[in-house]
């Protein structure tokens, strides 16, 4: 096992600095990850700026540039909230933009599948994970790569159409305080009164006290059940979360663990930036609410692991952006904006403030 693990990490770690490594499991090394140009280009993305920085990651994905090809299909279809440099682009410039030149009839492919038909085996890994049926071989091998964020379409699938032999597997094969672990056992429970948001929760308050989830004693009360929904699904849930504010149970828990846990980070950063230290749990708690909820939060992710490291992605100007448009954007299931301008600032007066100043830079 220790050998395992060791090869494991040198072959991460070559494939970061871009040295060849053959290895039986044909991997092989981002070429073009050192090139000056790209290394500006993810630079330039990381501080938030499409338009410095994604017409070059095309360029060079058009010159050969497999890096450059891996990592700008990623951004196409990982990205959660696009600035306006991409939202206010055509659908024809959209493709010109992010896809292949080479057309299969009248589509343009993405240039992982380019990559992938040229038999590059990252690439051919991570197309298998954006695989629509129950794929837990695909979850392991982007495990063994490192791209542990890749893996979430797939851990959904499993949870949600997987029989229970194969929720069993995929437990085992979670990685340690996966956050995906509440969303397994919410499914996996369900005959013992276990849901996806008492899941949540629990996983929410195990981690601020460093106690097992399993062990924390929620009870079944109404202001808990309001708790619950709230973690599944924000403000997105309506009337019943709404009016979630800090005179309701578990509102400590929730702005703590927002503040404190790695994968909140971008909403975290944002609220340290824009906040008081006296306004900071208003913020993460409005913050947390209007990206979607637990489920939605931990959805802010590196779209490449092997070029960009998910700590580094998470404290980043993009992160901090992209949580923002979210939070700008967010809308309830009707199409209408969950809070007014007035309703959002009597939850969080900074966090109002940012989203009308990103509002203002829009419009110009």
């Amino acid at each position: 096992m220790r050998n395992n693990f060791i090869r494991s990490f040198v072959f991460i770690i070559l494939l970061l600095v871009g040295v060849p490594y053959m290895q039986s499991s044909k991997a092989s090394t981002l070429s073009g990850a050192n090139d000056p140009d790209f290394l500006l280009a993810v630079e330039t993305w990381l501080s938030d700026n499409d338009a410095g920085s994604l017409p070059i990651l095309s360029m060079l994905s058009n010159q050969g540039n497999t890096a450059a090809r891996l990592l700008l299909s990623r951004i196409e279809i990982t990205d959660r909230a696009s600035g306006d440099f991409v939202i206010q682009m055509s659908r024809s410039e959209r493709l010109d933009l992010f896809r292949s030149n080479l057309r299969y009839g009248v589509f343009r492919s993405s240039w992982i599948k380019v990559e992938a038909d040229r038999g590059n085996p990252i690439a051919q890994v991570l197309l298998d994970g954006t695989s629509l049926g129950i794929n837990i071989a695909a979850i392991k091998q982007l495990y063994e790569i490192g791209e542990f964020e890749a893996t979430e379409h797939l851990v959904r699938k499993v949870v949600v159409d997987g029989s229970q032999s194969e929720r069993q597997e995929l437990a085992r094969l979670l990685i340690s305080k996966s956050e995906l672990t509440p969303y397994l056992r919410g499914f996996r429970f369900t005959s013992l009164g276990m849901t996806t948001g008492r899941a949540a929760l629990l996983h929410i308050i195990g981690m601020n006290e460093g106690i097992d989830p399993v062990s924390v004693d929620l009870g079944y009360g109404p202001d808990t059940r309001m708790a619950m929904q709230f973690v599944d699904f924000g403000y997105q849930a309506g009337a019943q979360t709404i009016g979630y504010w800090d005179k309701s149970k578990h509102f400590d828990a929730i702005a703590k663990w927002t503040m404190t846990a790695p994968q909140a980070l971008a909403v975290a950063n944002l609220c340290r930036r824009n906040c008081s230290e006296q306004q900071i749990s208003g913020c993460a708690i409005t913050g947390f609410g209007l990206v979607g909820g637990y489920y939605e939060m931990i959805r802010f992710d590196s779209p490449l692991e092997t070029v960009i490291p998910q700590s580094r992605f998470l404290n980043s100007e993009r992160a901090i952006g992209m949580a923002l448009r979210r939070i700008a954007a967010a809308r309830t299931e009707a199409g209408v904006k969950v809070f007014s301008d007035i309703e959002l600032s009597e939850k969080s007066q900074c966090l109002a403030e940012a989203v009308n100043n990103l509002n203002i830079r829009s419009n110009y």
